[in-house]
């Protein structure tokens, strides 16, 4: 059994089967779905809506749902109500893009949009056709002051701060939120790609290949399309790929024209292509994405495939991953692939950190500027205390 097969879903349901044959035949353009009369009876509809939800994959199925004659109508009428309701909510979120596009424009500040409406324009060429919650905005890090204020005078209020006690805190985090309360709109503010101060691309690098997509008027711009794929798979591998949606624009994103060479000498120089090669493998197995010669570089790993095996129970068992695992059982699977995702300067930064007092020790128990020598033999003890209170508050929301 080759890598790849060892991957397929071999025991899931049927409900999850019909939506991997939406998926399938939507993205290699073809409208073949094997739904017979029989297998139509034997389905749990409502466990498959469940699925199109959690998967965020409703709005990109919808089409093919509708024409379909064996789903039932009650079926077809929530996925048009939900693909109408998240038609709206991108066309918000388009309109509010523009604006501050324009805005930061007008002040100097370069931005580069990572997801949102960007995304699903490049990708599926229709905004309704993928779901976002939020914009994601990355800038230069000495810029970042600037566009915050923006947000804040734009009537944005900032939802999600970071701590700030230590003099590295932009490199620790990567972004805050802010919500304009009006609209509900969420914007996340990053001035670095990733928050574990690992080796990344620079903005000057990023803003050098950018691409401009227009909206209405306005030119918008967002990553060049290799430094996307490292951006996404990096995203999906993170959050353990719980969700399809993310693996669908894999999907669509290697379907299109990449740079392979370049692709290569990236993820070679940020020292990534194991989790390349992750959501190639995972992307290939679930969505039927053509793996050519030029993919086999991060796909015949090892590495790789134990990271794709790793995942598969978070996408088959639809748990939620974000912001935290839903149970203490799913939180030790769930940390231990993290740790298994850094590279080895990563894991070296991760006990240094473990072992040395961070801002949440601050939090935990606020001490005077003379005293914080104390928060050296404190710190195992307030890192037991936080581990208890999360497990209570997971417990909580299990019995809830």
């Amino acid at each position: 059994m080759n890598k790849q097969s060892s991957l397929e879903p071999h025991m899931y349901s049927a409900e999850l089967t019909l939506l991997l044959e939406l998926l399938q035949s939507e993205s290699a353009a073809s409208s073949s779905i094997e739904v017979t009369s029989r297998t139509a009876s034997s389905l749990d509809w409502k466990e498959f809506v469940a699925l199109a939800h959690h998967h965020r994959v409703y709005p990109t199925i919808q089409a093919q749902c509708a024409e379909h004659p064996l789903l039932p109508e009650q079926v077809k009428q929530w996925l048009t109500q939900k693909y109408n309701r998240n038609a709206f909510t991108m066309l918000q979120l388009s309109g509010q893009m523009q604006r501050l596009s324009a805005l930061l424009g007008e002040r100097g500040i370069r931005a580069l949009q990572l997801k949102g409406p960007v995304l699903a324009k490049l990708l599926y060429g229709d905004l309704s056709r993928r779901t976002s919650k939020d914009l994601d905005v990355l800038v230069p890090m000495e810029q970042a002051q600037q566009a915050e204020e923006l947000l804040l005078e734009l009537g944005y209020v900032k939802t999600q701060s970071v701590p700030r006690t230590t003099h590295n805190w932009r490199w620790r985090y990567n972004h805050e939120s802010y919500t304009d309360e009006r609209t509900g709109v969420e914007i996340e503010l990053h001035w670095r790609l990733n928050g574990d101060a690992g080796k990344e691309q620079g903005f000057e690098e990023l803003w050098s290949r950018r691409q401009t997509l227009a909206f209405g008027g306005t030119d918008v711009h967002m990553l060049g399309m290799e430094d996307l794929l490292i951006y996404l798979a990096v995203h999906g591998a993170r959050h353990a790929w719980f969700r399809l949606r993310w693996l669908v624009d894999i999907d669509r994103l290697t379907r299109s024209n990449l740079d392979w060479s370049l692709l290569r000498q990236l993820t070679r120089q940020y020292r990534c292509e194991h989790i390349v090669g992750q959501a190639l493998l995972l992307s290939a197995s679930w969505l039927h994405t053509p793996i050519h010669a030029e993919m086999e570089h991060w796909t015949e790993h090892a590495r790789s495939h134990e990271l794709a095996v790793r995942v598969l129970p978070f996408i088959t068992n639809r748990v939620n991953l974000c912001p935290e695992p839903e149970t203490e059982a799913l939180a030790k699977p769930y940390r231990a692939y993290q740790y298994a995702l850094k590279t080895s300067g990563q894991k070296a930064l991760f006990w240094v950190r473990k072992l040395a007092p961070d801002d949440w020790d601050m939090q935990t128990l606020p001490l005077p500027k003379g005293l914080y020598f104390l928060y050296y033999p404190l710190h195992p003890f307030l890192l037991l205390y936080r581990r208890m209170q999360r497990r209570t508050a997971l417990q909580r929301e299990v019995e809830q």
